[in-house]
């Protein structure tokens, strides 16, 4: 098993920033491996949405895959409040049980950078997970559709009446 870790932008704003990671699984050719449990470490001012996969989550944010057919997952990183500039690391850990049925566990660490607002003209973005993160936006509908509809809505008629107290109406008539 080999665990490979990629961040949308090189850097990330100190303030209300946000990122996405991509943690990409292979598994070995031999591997009989067929559940797994991911945990992602986020360093202090980091949070992080549930997987935008869609796949189980604990309450304590572990991911379980099943290894047979999600290999990848896709993660929303943001800071809500002002962190400290500079480098901090991402920790991330598979755990899963081989064929002799001990546990085995796979660490891996990716380095995130915090810049503040005005030093975001180094940014570089990874094309290749923003194409991954559209496709997966479509197919599961995270995504807001492109396509425009139009809703038709009816005006209300308001149908003024001539009588002794219409003048009245027509003065004091409050419409919701």
């Amino acid at each position: 098993m080999r665990l490979n870790l990629r961040l949308a932008k090189s850097i990330m704003e100190q303030e209300e920033g946000m990122n996405h990671l991509w943690i990409q699984i292979f598994p070995a050719d031999f591997s009989t491996v067929v559940k797994a449990e991911v945990c992602i470490e986020l360093p202090n001012g980091l949070h992080r949405a549930p997987n935008l996969n869609g796949y189980d989550e604990s309450e304590s944010k572990i991911i379980w895959l099943e290894i047979s057919q999600d290999k990848d997952i896709f993660v929303e990183l943001y800071t809500q409040a002002a962190v400290d500039c500079g480098e901090a690391l991402i920790t991330v850990t598979l755990r899963y049980k081989d064929q002799s049925n001990s546990c085995k566990e796979l660490i891996q660490q990716i380095p995130i950078r915090f810049v503040s607002e005005d030093d975001m003209d180094d940014l570089e973005i990874d094309e290749q997970l923003i194409e991954h993160l559209k496709e997966l936006g479509s197919s599961t509908g995270i995504l807001p559709k492109t396509e425009i509809e139009f809703v038709n809505i009816q005006p209300k008629i308001v149908d003024l009446r001539s009588n002794k107290y219409a003048y009245l109406e027509k003065k004091y008539r409050v419409d919701y």
